[in-house]
């Protein structure tokens, strides 16, 4: 499995960047995402897109950016998460 197009939806930071490095360094072709599709890259080559896992125009327009730039992903690592805070009881 080298020089495949990923997509590792949250992997501007944690689990989903050490993921991001590992892949680029087996030379894989890896895009990130994050929500503002801003922040640092955890390593060269890796590129941030904007995804709202939420919404769904947002998905498909995420993958339609990877797809121009790169063809089509053949791996999805769905990394992304959102924090939920409150009482049990209210959540």
């Amino acid at each position: 499995m080298t020089g495949q197009v990923v997509l590792v939806t949250g992997g501007t930071r944690g689990i989903g960047a050490a993921i991001a490095r590992d892949l680029v360094a087996r030379g894989h072709r890896v895009f990130v995402t994050s929500r503002t599709g801003q922040g640092h890259a955890p390593e060269d080559g890796v590129e941030i897109l904007p995804l709202d896992q939420r919404d769904a125009e947002s998905v498909t327009a995420c993958v339609a950016m990877v797809t121009a730039r790169a063809g089509t992903p053949d791996v999805l690592v769905n990394n992304a998460g959102y924090d939920l805070y409150g009482a049990l009881e209210d959540t």
